[in-house]
């Protein structure tokens, strides 16, 4: 995540969202990357929770795919 987002926003209810829409653009990007896992729909490169990830405003990719 950027250096302002933690995952500890996904609680937050003022925690600035992604659109669902962008939200799930950005999951689709991480379905095509070699280090997603298809399993447990995490991020071999930064752990987190695509999922959850992709839905919060300020987020990045670890390898800047969005």
């Amino acid at each position: 995540m950027s250096d302002d987002v933690k995952p500890w926003d996904l609680l937050n209810p003022n925690s600035p969202r992604s659109p669902e829409e962008l939200a799930a653009y950005r999951l689709e990007i991480c379905k095509t990357c070699p280090f997603y896992r298809k399993l447990s729909n995490t991020c071999r490169k930064c752990g987190c929770f695509m999922k959850l990830k992709t839905t919060l405003a300020h987020a990045k990719c670890p390898i800047d795919k969005w």
